[in-house]
């Protein structure tokens, strides 16, 4: 009997790192949360030396704040990279393959598309690219989580969830608290919980 046990746990292993990509590390969220919150602060005290009517046609100001979020986003894709590769061969997985490519592709769409009206909305009402991003990320996650951890899931709804309750505010502070709450605060909880419960 428990050699049947046994087997059926096996099977069910083999067949889930063959339909869904578990290589992601807790740590990844962790270290990007981190990043996140350290670029809203640099962002955070840029604004206050803005007035209110200057923060929407301030060119260096948006200059500063696509630059702060490029590094954000640099940092928190390398050291995922990073947590990714150890993990899997900690564990003897393979990281490129057929799940981890549409894993890849339909996390890309939503982010892709998100990029791009984010640009639009830098032009036209750069106040609601906080919402924008968080909404957009959040569709990507719930894209891709068929392909990996149902977490993922759930950590999407929050970032939609967060984004529509951020379009509704006209005010940068509280949108950037807001974007903080989701990419930063939100991805430390999760990377947390995520490595506690299948790295520890």
């Amino acid at each position: 009997m428990n050699q049947h046990l046994q087997d059926l746990t096996e099977i069910r292993s083999m067949m889930e790192r063959s339909t869904r990509f578990i290589s992601l590390s807790g740590l990844s969220g962790v270290f990007a949360g981190t990043f996140a919150l350290t670029g809203a602060y640099f962002a955070y005290e840029r604004i206050l030396q803005e007035s209110t009517d200057a923060l929407q046609n301030d060119s260096s100001l948006l200059r500063f704040i696509a630059t702060d979020g490029a590094i954000v986003l640099i940092l928190s894709l390398s050291f995922s990279v990073y947590f990714t590769l150890r993990k899997a061969k900690k564990k003897s997985l393979k990281v490129w393959d057929n799940t981890s490519r549409r894993l890849l592709f339909n996390m890309a769409i939503p982010l892709v598309a998100g990029g791009l009206f984010s640009l639009i909305l830098l032009k036209h009402a750069p106040h609601l690219i906080d919402s924008a991003t968080l909404i957009f990320y959040g569709l990507a996650l719930v894209n891709a989580s068929k392909y990996t951890y149902d977490e993922v899931r759930y950590l999407g709804y929050i970032e939609i969830i967060l984004g529509l309750i951020c379009g509704l505010l006209d005010e940068w502070r509280l949108g950037l608290l807001f974007w903080a709450v989701g990419f930063g605060v939100l991805h430390i909880i999760y990377g947390i919980l995520m490595y506690r419960k299948y790295e520890s």
